[in-house]
């Protein structure tokens, strides 16, 4: 299942992914999805940065029979490979969120480009549950998380941003 996602910040490119790379930033991501638990790990690679993070979720709220295949939580991790700073200010990355566990996972990329004073951002990807018979519906379970994922991390860049 695709989804695509695109949300602006009121800073410069460069700006927005130091932001990014700042644990702070990330430790409050991770916070504000409602994680139980969580860690962050950052580094600093020749070919880019590599950001990972994994969250324990609880999983209220997830249908009963997605719930009952979970169990009451679900760790995830999530891992961004951001490669050089092109000529423009633009960076790609890979983003690859998994269950651990499960066969479920969003794969794509994440676009940062800077337009004017504004910097966009734009993940687009697949999300794949490879689970016989319910794999469609745990998919379209799943997905308003992962865009909901998005827009919350999207709101704490914005207060991260203001706060500077």
């Amino acid at each position: 299942m695709k989804i695509e996602e695109t949300w602006n910040y009121d800073a410069p490119a460069e700006q927005v992914f130091q932001m990014l790379l700042d644990p702070a930033f990330q430790e409050a991501k991770c916070a504000a999805t409602g994680a139980l638990s969580h860690s962050v790990s950052i580094k600093d690679e020749t070919s880019g940065h590599v950001i990972e993070t994994h969250r324990e979720m609880a999983t209220d709220g997830l249908p009963e029979n997605v719930a009952r295949i979970v169990g009451k939580t679900l760790n995830i991790i999530e891992i961004q490979r951001w490669g050089q700073s092109a000529e423009d200010g633009s960076r790609t990355a890979d983003i690859d969120v998994s269950l651990s566990g499960l066969p479920i996972n969003f794969v794509g990329h994440i676009q940062l480009r800077p337009e004017d004073h504004l910097t966009t951002m734009h993940v687009l990807g697949d999300l794949r549950a490879r689970i016989p018979l319910v794999g469609k519906k745990v998919e379209t379970a799943s997905a308003p998380a992962i865009s909901g994922g998005v827009q919350i991390e999207a709101q704490t860049g914005r207060e991260y941003l203001a706060a500077l």
